[in-house]
C-alpha cells in the first residue's frame, strides 16, 4: 500500500473512534434519564436562567422528548459510522 492509501485509512479508524466515543457518551445520557427520574429542568440563555420547571407532567414531556432526541441522535452517528 502506498502512504496515500495508508493516510487515508488512518483518517476513516480515527474518524470511527470518534464517532464511537460520541455514540457511547450520547448512550450514557440515555441511560442516565431512563433510569432517573427528573426533578426540575431549568432553561437558561447566555448563562441567564429564563425559566425553571418543576411540573411533574411537563417534566416526563421533556425527559421523553430528551430521550427521543438523544436516541436520534446515536443512530445518526451510528448510521455515519456504519457508512464507513
Amino acid at each position: 500500500m502506498d502512504n496515500k492509501t495508508l493516510e487515508y485509512m488512518g483518517e476513516r479508524v480515527d474518524k470511527a473512534r470518534k464517532l464511537q466515543e460520541r455514540i457511547k457518551e450520547t448512550q450514557k445520557r440515555i441511560d442516565i434519564l431512563l433510569k432517573d427520574e427528573l426533578s426540575s429542568v431549568n432553561f437558561s440563555i447566555n448563562n441567564s436562567s429564563v425559566f425553571f420547571i418543576k411540573n411533574k407532567a411537563q417534566l416526563n414531556d421533556i425527559k421523553a422528548a430528551t430521550i427521543n432526541a438523544l436516541e436520534n441522535y446515536r443512530d445518526s452517528l451510528q448510521h455515519e459510522l456504519d457508512e464507513l
